[in-house]
């Protein structure tokens, strides 16, 4: 209490009033009136004085627990539900500290986070990349057969393709994580969604021999976002294609209830493996029987995609199999047709 130099004006002050006290009560009463009113005063005097010292010991413990709480000491609840100043300040302080660790806390995994995501992004990008700068090399010599300039052109322009389909989902999956992604609400024709969504993969399922089946009611309407709802979709049937077998089957099946809009997709592949089925929607995540060239997001875009319009988006294997099957739940808006 020392420390504190506003009290000695006070202290000061107190003393002299004890002082002063004595004199006017010898003066008017005699001794006895002198030492009764200078000990009533210099009570007064030391109950204040330990009631202060006792606020100010409290006072210099919460800022050693806030110092300690700053080099990153064990956060304690040093609430308490007594009343008067110093307790709210307690609690204030509490409520404080607890946020900011929380912001830190918050800020830590987000740097982690972006690392990560800087890691998978180079590492997704480096090769094509390398693959590019070779035939590109390749393609620079003037001895190269008319054929192999043809194959390594068509080449080029495939990992090209595919550097820039990488780049549009990162980006879309950027402007999700900063909540600038338009999303519009609008009434949608089933079968004009399913044919947008599925467009950008025929020519792969043909490429293949696969067959791909659409279920889908002719006057079937919903109210959303039909862009990027057919992206989630495209998402999902590339999925499909990529894990079914030459010849294999790929079906969209689509129903409606008071309250959901269903889309399914299901192919006629191996399945999912049990141990692939928790982190199938994380970013960069390639399974096992993931399809050579994996990037990891097309998934993960496309169940962030529908929780971005308040739905959700499972996976589970056809019993009986074989195959997978993918379920997308769209919630029907009220007053919607």
């Amino acid at each position: 209490m020392t420390r504190n130099k506003e009290l000695y004006l006070p202290i000061a002050l107190s003393m002299a009033l004890t002082f002063v006290s004595g004199l006017l009560c010898g003066f008017l009463g005699g001794p006895w009136a002198a030492l009764t009113g200078s000990g009533a005063v210099l009570l007064t005097t030391l109950l204040w004085m330990s009631t202060t010292w006792s606020r100010y010991k409290k006072l210099q413990e919460l800022g050693e627990y806030l110092a300690s709480v700053y080099a990153g000491g064990e956060l304690l609840d040093i609430r308490d539900n007594r009343e008067g100043e110093l307790s709210l300040l307690k609690n204030d302080l509490h409520k404080i500290t607890v946020t900011l660790r929380q912001q830190s806390a918050q800020l830590a995994h987000d740097k982690e986070f972006l690392q990560q995501l800087l890691g998978n992004i180079s590492h997704q990008l480096r090769t094509p990349l390398t693959g590019m700068l070779v035939m590109a090399d390749l393609l620079a010599r003037p001895d190269l057969p008319l054929e192999k300039r043809q194959e390594f052109t068509g080449q080029l322009t495939a990992q090209l393709e595919r550097m820039q389909w990488l780049l549009e989902r990162l980006l879309t999956l950027s402007r999700l994580d900063a909540g600038c992604l338009e999303l519009e609400r609008k009434t949608v024709s089933l079968p004009s969604l399913l044919d947008r969504a599925t467009a950008p993969v025929r020519v792969a399922l043909e490429l293949r021999g696969q067959t791909l089946k659409v279920e889908c009611p002719q006057d079937l309407l919903w109210d959303g976002d039909e862009k990027w709802t057919a992206e989630a979709v495209t998402n999902l049937v590339k999925n499909a294609s990529e894990h079914s077998p030459e010849g294999g089957l790929v079906k969209i099946s689509v129903s409606k209830d008071v309250l959901n809009l269903w889309i399914t997709v299901e192919d006629n592949g191996p399945g999912i493996p049990e141990l692939d089925m928790p982190y199938l929607f994380r970013r960069f995540y390639r399974g096992s029987n993931a399809a050579p060239g994996s990037a990891g997001i097309g998934l993960a875009l496309a169940a962030e995609l529908v929780r971005a319009q308040g739905g959700s988006v499972v996976a589970e294997n056809q019993t009986p199999g074989p195959g997978a099957r993918f379920i997308l739940k769209l919630p029907i808006h009220p007053g919607s047709l």
